[in-house]
């Protein structure tokens, strides 16, 4: 199915769906599964991406929504992201770099709509100028309550663009302004500012020579992703793949599930492409030794060949 036409089915199908029972319903499964597809369709057969669509859970959603999520988060409730929103009137859909309103609300309670609008600007900062036809700030998705999720998301949008329902552009235009949001996206996660300490910052600037300091700061924030560091090691345990240490046979109770995790692909070979998130095939788990080490040689990538040249060579 083409993007514009599960984006025209969603508006058409989702207000008769909501006065039916929720469980099971073809309408929510539609949102869950063909509107993904038909999304990841237009970014390509990329792994690096998550997709998801959501209609609620256990009931139906006031502003159901379709999601592309990638380094900073992947859930809807925390960070930022890529997402279509339905207003709750079905009256149009945005397409919306957005923000996880959820963890926010727990955080600043009833001025949660303010920090989301102070965070929106302050991304919209670091994106620069964004082209024209693009909305900057806050959006109406005609929120029913000023507390309810709809209306943080109407303060937390960055940038958005609307679709009015009977007038979805066709999938030339909409392929277009897909990635062109992605490509904002990009442009705001490498950009972020408070990647990791800034002592240790100034050590591996000085010590490194990178063709670009934003990918240091990107390649610190990929490794350092609390999610996505602890997938790679449900997938790859606890053992070091270069020198075979263990922490947690070494030292006992305080060593268990001590590892880190290290992104394969130097960022400078990734530049103008996409952020990889696959745990088992984008990253190695090195103890602390190694996995500085690595970074000081000629084998970021190759872990095996880093194990072969340096470590086996030295041992020799």
């Amino acid at each position: 199915m083409s993007l514009s036409a599960a984006l025209t089915l969603f508006l058409e199908e989702y207000p008769n769906a909501t006065g039916q029972p929720f469980a099971g319903n073809p309408v929510a499964e539609f949102i869950r599964r063909d509107v993904p597809e038909a999304i990841e369709a237009v970014i390509g057969d990329n792994h690096r991406y998550l997709v998801r669509g959501s209609a609620g859970q256990g009931n139906w959603a006031r502003v159901p929504w379709a999601a592309v999520f990638r380094l900073v988060t992947d859930t809807a409730q925390d960070g930022y992201y890529v997402v279509y929103l339905v207003k709750e009137d079905f009256s149009g859909i945005y397409l919306s770099l957005n923000q996880g309103v959820t963890t926010v609300k727990e955080q600043y309670g009833t001025d949660a709509r303010k920090a989301l609008r102070v965070r929106a600007s302050d991304y919209l900062a670091r994106i620069g100028t964004v082209t024209d036809g693009v909305t900057c700030g806050p959006i109406e998705l005609e929120a029913h309550s000023r507390t309810g999720l709809g209306a943080l998301y109407e303060q937390g949008a960055v940038c958005s663009k609307y679709y009015e329902r009977g007038d979805i552009p066709d999938d030339t235009t909409l392929a277009v302004d897909l990635r062109k949001f992605i490509d904002y996206y990009f442009i705001l996660v490498s950009r972020e500012s408070a990647l990791f300490d800034r002592s240790q910052q100034e050590e591996d600037e000085g010590e490194y020579q990178w063709e670009d300091l934003r990918l240091l700061r990107m390649h610190k924030r990929i490794e350092r992703n609390r999610k996505l560091v602890s997938n790679v090691k449900r997938c790859l345990g606890f053992t070091c793949q270069a020198c075979s240490l263990n922490f947690e046979k070494i030292y006992g109770s305080i060593g268990k599930g001590y590892i880190e995790a290290h992104h394969l692909v130097p960022l400078f070979q990734l530049k103008g492409k996409r952020v990889a998130l696959d745990p088992e095939r984008d990253f190695a788990v090195l103890c602390a030794n190694c996995h500085r080490m690595v970074h000081r040689s000629d084998y970021v990538s190759d872990v095996n060949a880093f194990r072969q040249q340096v470590l086996k060579r030295q041992a020799i």
